[in-house]
């Protein structure tokens, strides 16, 4: 079962301020951080596991815009066992925020390097520089 409780889901809605974090739209979508796999996963997604996402972007960050969703934390690796420690960045807001449940707590860009490569290493910096760069 890979889909949320509806309260995880209204509290992922209104964390994120019921707009996709993506593109700033008001047509939401629950997506899935982590991937959950053909079939879905055992696990129940918790709030830090989700994001607000319109359908355009839920898509996008599964194909086309994968790298920059990994580098902006939209989307996380599958072996990432503390989604938490992955910063996630708000472009209609320019900021970075880590998630703790239903809360986000807005941080500098140092801190989101920082905790990006605590988790990801080198790769995590390669991920950001490809987006800065426009590159998917």
């Amino acid at each position: 079962m890979s889909k949320p409780t509806e309260e995880i889901r209204r509290g992922v809605y209104l964390r994120d301020g019921y707009r996709c974090v993506m593109c700033g739209a008001l047509d939401l979508t629950f997506q899935h951080r982590r991937a959950v796999g053909a079939g879905g996963s055992k696990n129940i997604p918790t709030a830090v596991d989700g994001l607000s996402l319109c359908m355009i972007c839920n898509g996008a960050c599964e194909a086309e815009l994968q790298t920059k969703a990994l580098a902006n934390g939209w989307k996380v690796r599958r072996w990432v066992t503390c989604p938490e420690r992955v910063p996630v960045y708000f472009p209609h807001e320019f900021a970075w925020y880590r998630l703790e449940g239903l809360n986000r707590i807005r941080i500098s860009a140092a801190v989101a390097m920082e905790m990006g490569c605590s988790v990801y290493g080198d790769q995590w910096m390669q991920w950001r520089l490809r987006a800065i760069a426009g590159v998917a």
